[in-house]
């Protein structure tokens, strides 16, 4: 016959079986938090990946002294330029502007606003909206003064005309008007959201919410004219002498990790600075 268990070593055999199922537990309680807060500061990371590249490429195009309209540490309202040509003629009513090419889902989806023409003597934008329109242009205009719009770019009529000082030649460029703001998120209730409001010269607004969620301390600051490597926490008073913004992007996460009291944060800082300034 084959000697079976006593009941001592049975129970020995149970301690140690508890012995091991504790440690083990214990190490998938800490490897499961432990990968539950990396998710949570992925997520906190991609919040500022995900906003980078629509805000950077839309301030990039700002053009330095009238690009930016109203500004806080929470708001900025900005023209952003969408196409850019230079002027075939004008007449008391309109002007006809031969435009470069321009991405046609760009264009379509960019919204005018208004046009900004570039004096040739001083070197400086003059921006003319509200109430301003556009509307398909003669190309025949064009062709009579020797200028040829590059495939695929398109002739247009821009009203009001610009005025005798544009002249045939100057640069013109169209634009939208945009408002980036943080305020309170509606995807995630109780957190900070970055929005986008395409305004329209009728008063219309059309908002988004690009990302959330963004940690509270999440920004611009301004870089200005008198010192372009501080940049500081409150606007100028004379927005054209900004030189650049500098962004803080911080993202968070939209819960607590287990086992953590608080939520992870993502630093996140860079900055844009307008080009093609006069001074």
């Amino acid at each position: 016959m084959r000697r079976g268990f006593t009941l001592i070593e049975l129970l020995v055999g149970v301690v140690l079986f508890a012995i091991i199922g504790a440690a083990f537990t214990k190490l998938l309680t800490i490897q499961g938090r432990y990968f539950d807060r990396q998710g949570m500061s992925n997520a906190a990371r991609n919040v500022s990946r995900a906003s980078l590249n629509r805000v950077v490429s839309d301030f990039r195009m700002i053009e330095a002294t009238g690009g930016v309209v109203a500004a806080t540490s929470k708001s900025l309202t900005i023209r952003i330029p969408f196409a850019i040509g230079v002027v075939c003629g004008a007449d008391a009513a309109t002007t006809v502007v031969s435009l470069l090419p321009v991405d046609s889902t760009t264009y379509a989806n960019a919204g005018y606003y208004g046009y900004a023409w570039r004096n040739f003597t001083t070197g400086a934008y003059t921006y003319v909206e509200n109430p301003s329109s556009e509307a398909a242009g003669n190309p025949a205009v064009c062709v009579a003064q020797n200028l040829t719009t590059v495939p695929p770019g398109k002739v247009v009529a821009i009203t009001p005309s610009a005025p005798l000082g544009a002249g045939l030649g100057a640069p013109i460029f169209l634009y939208a008007k945009v408002r980036y703001e943080f305020k309170a998120s509606l995807a995630v209730p109780g957190k900070v959201g970055l929005y986008r409001t395409q305004i329209a010269p009728n008063g219309n607004e059309t908002t988004e919410e690009l990302v959330a969620p963004f940690a509270a301390t999440a920004r611009w600051r301004f870089f200005v004219l008198s010192d372009t490597n501080t940049p500081q926490d409150n606007p100028p008073a004379d927005l054209s002498t900004l030189r650049g913004l500098e962004l803080h992007l911080d993202g968070t996460s939209e819960y607590i990790a287990a086992g953590l009291t608080s939520y992870e944060n993502a630093p996140f800082t860079t900055a844009v600075f307008f080009k093609n300034r006069t001074n």
